[in-house]
């Protein structure tokens, strides 16, 4: 295996022992926000890549019981066991849950062309379901499917008019099942114009069915917790998928309920309302990037790394090495110490030349010249000091120019954002490496474990090629050509956005005016919002004008709404509450960190300026011309 980055964990290519092997147990954590997830209705969501078809497969049975197996003898199987057994998935005796995975695919979204009542839609999903238990059944026993579908049974008290036989056999149920699908094929070949198509099954029995039903086989009872997965509805037409939530939600079946879906299944107000962006009602709703940024980042690193070494281990010739000892962290200085120490004489040479002949700044400089520190210390000492005399001197209060400002008064000036700011000026300035190092890694994800496993595989792909023998010790990869990795996969994904993006045109459009206002802001000779700006935002009114506000109201409005809409769900723009000074409440929408990237901009969060809707809908029409840093 070459490039283990490559595989995604959901595929049914990667083996289940590869696929227990490659989870990443700190995902597990993800349940603590859910009250009973065994026993109620659980949503996962997130952008494209954020796992949740993985943690779904993990729950199904043979998956867990290898989890169970393999615990003793590998200590990465052995935290996820760990995992699963703190929220119940696994006991003393073994797996603990029958997770029954139904996927949905495209071909349901064609059936809704002539099933208007969806009736057809019912039939199908009730035969999926049943297909789908006896799988995880024989698998729960440890018996192949189907062969030994004879050895299981089924015997259930079905409502009146119920398709679902009430006693049969596993190859009973399957003969009953397959004719179903062999309908739905017959009528999906059928040339012409669609029509509205009789039959079909007037509730959705498969789920009652699933939750009540008396299971046995040769050794007994099977007597389990059940859990029925459902995954990819985004595939689901919006009438399909609101008939399937609104009998799931309102069924109250005694099994687990998961439903996994991407976020751009959701409306305008599923996503924007005030209550999703303050988290309310969270208990029963996994949003896989929220809860991960709200965990703080350091919990996602780890959880990000360990996911990236259990990948590299699984290289050829990349044995047991550590693949972020070879990830440097740091410039090579052979390479750009001059280059820094030339930046220190430029920046003195700024500062001299708009200080003209006072003092007020004599001992500032005296302390950049006395800094002992590395070449880049020193630079970046000398561009807090730039920024410090700018500050000072756009200070509309009179001063007296001969009284010379102290050190003292230098370090209560300043703050840790603002080293942060001076380094990304001065790297920016001079063409240094900017996006390197394994937390830079981890924060260019923004959240999305497809976006990280992208990121890291490029990277895993250049340590690799150096090394044809297990005894090769190659080099760490600089920072230099890590930066030029990542810059060259954010510049990808930007040209890509309009094929992969739905109203694609726009929302490049939409974006390039944010990220070039963004770039403005943050490279102002003050540096007032430090280390950066990487977001903007908008009043919770301004909000409620584009979600609550009948269409018809605003027309003018509705294109940018949709914009909005589709941004969040790729994960593109990040919606936050958050609060200024004069007790009025916003909305942030951060940038995605790719888009920092490509755009120049520092990875921090926290720095935003408000805009008004005017603005957004201008930057949607024209987008935005990049303004040239105001270095000097």
């Amino acid at each position: 295996m070459r490039n283990p980055f490559r595989i995604s964990a959901s595929q049914r290519a990667t083996t289940d022992e590869e696929f227990v092997r490659l989870f990443g147990a700190g995902a597990i954590d993800l349940l603590q926000n859910v009250g009973d997830p065994w026993g109620s209705v659980v949503f996962m969501r997130s952008a494209p890549g954020g796992g949740k078809t993985t943690f779904l497969r993990l729950l199904t049975p043979r998956p867990l019981g290898l989890v169970n197996s393999l615990a003793n003898g590998s200590s990465t199987v052995k935290a996820t066991h760990e995992a699963l057994r703190e929220v119940g998935a696994i006991g003393i005796h073994g797996p603990e849950l029958l997770g029954t995975m139904v996927e949905f695919t495209s071909e349901f979204r064609e059936l809704a062309a002539f099933d208007r009542g969806n009736a057809l839609f019912r039939e199908l999903v009730n035969s999926r379901i049943v297909i789908a238990t006896m799988r995880a059944v024989l698998e729960w026993l440890g018996r192949p499917f189907p062969r030994d579908l004879e050895q299981i049974s089924f015997d259930w008290e079905p409502e009146s008019g119920s398709t679902i036989p009430a006693t049969a056999t596993g190859s009973e149920l399957f003969d009953w099942a397959s004719q179903i699908e062999t309908d739905f094929y017959g009528r999906m070949d059928v040339l012409g114009e669609p029509q509205p198509v009789k039959g079909g099954h007037a509730r959705l029995d498969g789920l009652k069915w699933f939750a009540n039903s008396r299971i046995s086989s040769p050794l007994g009872p099977v007597e389990v917790r059940r859990v029925l997965l459902f995954d990819e509805l985004q595939t689901l037409s919006a009438n399909q998928r609101r008939s399937l939530l609104d009998f799931v939600t309102g069924a109250r079946a005694k099994c687990g309920i998961w439903i996994a879906e991407r976020l751009e299944t959701l409306t305008h107000k599923d996503l924007l309302s005030e209550g999703a962006l303050e988290n309310r009602d969270y208990n029963g709703v996994i949003q896989l990037e929220r809860q991960w940024s709200d965990r703080r980042g350091a919990v996602y690193a780890r959880f990000v790394e360990n996911i990236a070494k259990l990948r590299a281990a699984k290289a050829d010739n990349f044995g047991d090495r550590d693949m972020f000892a070879l990830i440097a962290d740091g410039d090579d200085l052979t390479v750009w110490a001059t280059k820094f120490e030339q930046a220190c004489v430029d920046i003195e040479t700024r500062i001299l030349a708009k200080m003209g002949q006072t003092p007020r700044y004599d001992v500032w400089l005296d302390t950049a010249r006395k800094n002992n520190g590395s070449a880049v210390e020193r630079a970046i000492q000398w561009r807090m000091t730039e920024v410090l005399v700018a500050r000072d001197r756009r200070n509309e209060q009179p001063t007296f120019d001969f009284i010379s400002l102290s050190t003292e008064e230098f370090d209560k000036r300043q703050s840790s954002g603002l080293a942060r700011a001076a380094e990304h000026f001065v790297r920016t300035e001079i063409g240094a490496p900017i996006y390197f190092g394994r937390d830079a890694i981890a924060d260019v994800s923004s959240f999305n474990v497809e976006q990280y496993l992208a990121v890291s595989g490029e990277l895993f792909e250049e340590i690799s090629a150096k090394i044809q023998f297990l005894r090769d010790v190659p080099m760490p990869l600089s920072a230099e050509r890590q930066h030029n990795i990542i810059t060259g996969i954010a510049k990808a994904r930007w040209n890509d956005l309009t094929r992969r993006l739905p109203l694609g045109r726009d929302a490049k459009t939409l974006l390039e005016g944010i990220c070039s206002f963004c770039h403005a802001q943050t490279f102002r000779e003050t540096a007032p919002y430090m280390p950066g700006v990487t977001g903007i935002g908008i009043t919770m009114q301004d909000r409620e004008t584009l979600i609550d506000t009948p269409d018809d109201q605003i027309k003018h409005l509705r294109g940018l709404r949709d914009v909005v809409t589709s941004l969040v769900a790729h994960n593109l723009l990040v919606p936050r509450l958050d609060h200024s000074n004069k007790n009025k409440k916003f909305v942030v929408f951060y940038l995605n960190r790719l888009l920092c990237v490509q755009f120049g901009l520092p990875l921090g969060y926290g720095g935003w300026r408000e805009k008004k809707i005017k603005d957004l809908i201008t930057w949607q029409a024209h987008g935005g011309k990049e303004e040239e840093p105001t270095f000097v």
